[in-house]
């Protein structure tokens, strides 16, 4: 997709500048993602049809105002994800979390999601129209602990390719030492 730009909503303005007058420290925690398509406005608490909702795998600021997240999705259905929500780590409620930035698009699916795909997204964040200094990202943790059983996968079956050859080349110098007793 070559256009992928959120908007902040009018509770994320509020938030960030709450934030900054009482000089706290707000959290982007979550990603929400649905499957409704349409232009979004700043008014919006809520995604429009919400299918799920992911706590931010790895998140980083990577410069002033621009902050890189990224959530692994995974679900049992199968649908088409046309709207994404940033949530702020507000409430302790999921529900009463406040919708920080929007994005969705009447046509274009951003990913598709089925129940055997573990999906891993990214997504940038540039704030240039709220004061984003008193905004962080709060992750559940490192992102490529998540590819660790892919990794298991890959690394048993390289040990077990490792160990038939080994064994081969080891029957093969054998043989050649009967060979060589026989005077062959």
């Amino acid at each position: 997709m070559s256009i992928y730009t959120p908007i902040i909503t009018q509770a994320g303005i509020n938030a960030a500048v709450n934030a900054q007058t009482h000089g706290i420290q707000l959290e982007i925690g979550r990603i929400g993602v649905g499957d409704k398509g349409y232009v979004p406005n700043r008014t919006q608490t809520r995604l429009q049809n919400e299918r799920n909702n992911v706590p931010i795998s790895d998140g980083r600021v990577v410069g002033d105002g621009q902050f890189h997240l990224s959530g692994v999705f995974t679900d049992d259905k199968e649908y088409a994800v046309r709207e994404v929500g940033f949530y702020l780590n507000d409430h302790s409620d999921d529900a009463q979390k406040t919708l920080f930035a929007i994005w969705s698009h009447p046509e274009n699916v951003l990913f598709y999601q089925t129940p055997v795909a573990r999906v891993v997204q990214g997504f940038d964040l540039t704030l240039t129209a709220v004061p984003y200094e008193h905004l962080t990202v709060n992750t559940s943790g490192d992102l490529n602990l998540f590819h660790t059983p892919e990794f298991v996968a890959m690394t048993e079956a390289q040990t077990s390719m490792a160990i038939a050859q080994l064994q081969s080349n080891h029957r093969q110098i054998q043989f050649n030492d009967r060979l060589l007793e026989l005077g062959v």
